[in-house]
């Protein structure tokens, strides 16, 4: 007699395998349950807390898909003992360092942040930093991102006095500005140098009323009141670095 087509060596019939249907979203509800508890407990659940947690219909159905999250090494469990479920924590991708430029800022002087401490010594900061010796070594994120041609513009200076102190710019931190002499009065930290008092000064600056408001940061002092045509804004602040000794 001729064998079928589904049958074996020994005439007997292969029974039919069943297609796998689609995969049940238990196994994931019960992971997502998990990560809950253990956010919450630090203990194993018991089988029958996954049950109530996870809204199961036994501990059959829950042990069941268990054993597939233990196959998928997902978690461990010791099948003899109560509470001894454990995740797997997945392996952690590995962290690219990624080394930032170094830039090298000239070093000015010092600029008042106060209007009892203006200074005369320097008129123009963006004309001295060609000239300086002292150089203070930044990274690109310690400037916004800024890159070597960029770097150009940059200066640093000292500050002296507390007229910043509420937006904590305090004295003898170093302050990185960049060179830029636009006037926008939109409220931006920036070095002003004052024409007839021969001053310079860290404020705010605000364009209001047809004058220029030379704003500090302290709820103790004043705001100066000048004229456009007295100021010119040598740089716009960039950074504030503290050194903590």
């Amino acid at each position: 007699m001729a064998k079928t087509a589904n049958s074996s060596a020994t005439g007997i019939a292969e029974p039919k395998r069943r297609k796998r249907g689609p995969r049940s979203e238990k196994p994931q509800r019960i992971m997502d349950w998990l990560a809950e508890w253990f956010s919450e407990h630090d203990y194993p659940p018991a089988i029958r807390d996954i049950v109530n947690g996870c809204k199961m219909s036994s501990t059959s159905v829950v042990d069941y898909n268990l054993k597939i999250l233990e196959r998928e090494g997902k978690i461990k469990r010791d099948r003899t003992r109560a509470r001894t479920i454990t995740l797997v924590e997945p392996e952690q991708p590995s962290v690219r360092v990624v080394e930032m430029p170094e830039l090298s800022i000239p070093v000015v002087g010092a600029i008042a942040a106060g209007t009892s401490t203006l200074l005369t010594d320097v008129p123009s900061f963006w004309g001295s930093a060609a000239n300086v010796e002292e150089h203070y070594q930044v990274t690109s994120d310690m400037v916004s991102g800024r890159n070597d041609p960029e770097a150009d513009k940059l200066f640093a200076v000292t500050v002296r006095g507390e007229s910043l102190r509420d937006a904590m710019v305090l004295p003898h931190d170093t302050v990185i500005l960049e060179h830029d002499t636009q006037i926008r009065g939109k409220g931006e930290l920036v070095a002003v140098y004052m024409r007839d008092e021969e001053v310079l000064t860290l404020k705010r600056l605000y364009r209001e009323d047809g004058r220029i408001r030379l704003q500090p940061e302290n709820s103790t002092m004043e705001p100066i009141y000048t004229t456009e045509e007295n100021i010119e804004v040598q740089g716009r602040v960039v950074s504030v670095i503290r050194r903590v000794n």
